[in-house]
């Protein structure tokens, strides 16, 4: 198992209404349509701007995953929602071309456009967003009296759907997108959100859907989610033995309780039966170590809000085995410092599917 969490680098809003405001600092990135403000179109658009470090994805390249094939998610959680349609798909794609954060914030007087607005890339309304001889293979979309609202490479496409019962988090499948980055097939200058074309600028909606960003001061910062399987499962010549039993008292033998949020950390764990069979013998039945079945997973959540920070993922949070016992790796990176979290144990024994849940806490510090 291996889940490796990034936070975004910069991000930023585009909003057709406003060509030249910046709001780089904003604590929400909306998606948001109403009523169009700007006499240039009958109908506006917000568009997320969002990227994450070269550095950091190449790190958890180098130093954890190597060769392994590997998924990559989006992560961007919901803050408020109000009239959106039954059904509607966001869709991301690969940037074209480098843009500046900025420090506004909407509302801002006077506008700041010290970075990325709808009609520039650059600070200082400059670098304009190319609405004419587009490079091959990078598109735009906006109306056509009001161009601007970003570039993209189109091989780049991801997409999530929603429907009128789904949660409203994005959480998008960007593997292709990473992958061209690491490449080097596409430069890395990041990844536009925005709703689909067919909803993008239709007069028939308005409605709000806004998402936290990375100024905010909650523990729902966009993030980069970066999942790979790394588990083993070998037990050849240990002397332990399966449990098979749902009767079972699972513990944390080595948790510290306290982690670097750098630290790359391997849980331990001490399984036995809770009533074990009477037998004979002149040593403990305890010094003989038990392993939780291959099909056996791990979930950390966030203590104050209960939320799963990194959920139970039958490939990516496998618990693995060696001749001492079961243990799975956690990476603190990704998860937010001077926080506590809890662990859960997930086992399928004999086709039941049982949760161990004892107080496995643990604090990350910066």
């Amino acid at each position: 198992m291996a889940v490796y969490k990034i936070f975004a680098d910069k991000d930023t809003t585009l909003y057709s209404d406003y060509d030249y405001m910046n709001t780089g600092m904003d604590a929400i990135l909306e998606l948001t349509k109403n009523t169009s403000l700007n006499y240039f179109s009958q109908s506006s658009a917000a568009r997320v701007l969002i990227k994450f470090s070269d550095a950091d994805i190449l790190d958890v390249r180098d130093k954890y995953i190597g060769t392994k094939d590997f998924k990559a998610y989006l992560k961007m959680y919901l803050a408020d929602s109000t009239g959106l349609p039954t059904d509607y798909t966001l869709e991301a794609y690969a940037i074209s071309g480098a843009w500046d954060m900025g420090t506004g914030r909407y509302g801002d007087t006077p506008i700041t456009y010290n970075g990325a607005t709808w009609a520039y890339r650059k600070a200082n309304k400059t670098g304009m967003w190319a609405s004419e001889s587009l490079g091959i293979g990078v598109a735009a979309s906006y109306p056509t009296m009001n161009p601007g609202g970003g570039i993209w490479y189109t091989s780049s496409a991801a997409s999530q759907s929603f429907g009128v019962y789904t949660n409203k988090d994005v959480d998008m499948d960007v593997t292709g997108i990473v992958k061209s980055h690491i490449s080097g097939t596409i430069p890395n200058h990041g990844i536009i959100v925005k709703t689909s074309g067919s909803l993008e600028f239709d007069e028939n909606y308005n409605y709000i859907l806004n998402f936290f960003s990375r100024d905010t001061n909650t523990v729902y910062p966009p993030m980069l989610e970066i999942k790979w399987d790394d588990s083993s499962y070998s037990v050849t010549g240990s002397t332990g033995t399966l449990a098979t039993s749902q009767d079972l008292i699972v513990s944390l033998t080595n948790n510290k309780e306290m982690f670097n949020q750098y630290e790359k950390y391997r849980f331990r764990l001490n399984v036995r039966d809770q009533y074990p069979t009477r037998t004979f013998s002149t040593s403990s039945l305890y010094l003989t170590p038990k392993y939780l079945p291959s099909s056996s997973y791990y979930s950390i959540y966030d203590v104050k809000s209960n939320t799963p920070v990194v959920d139970f993922d039958d490939t990516y949070t496998k618990i693995s085995a060696d001749t001492n016992g079961s243990y799975f790796d956690v990476h603190m990176y990704g998860l937010e410092p001077e926080r506590y979290y809890k662990i859960q144990i997930k086992s399928v024994i004999n086709g039941s599917t049982v949760i161990f849940d004892d107080r496995y806490f643990f604090k990350v510090v910066e």
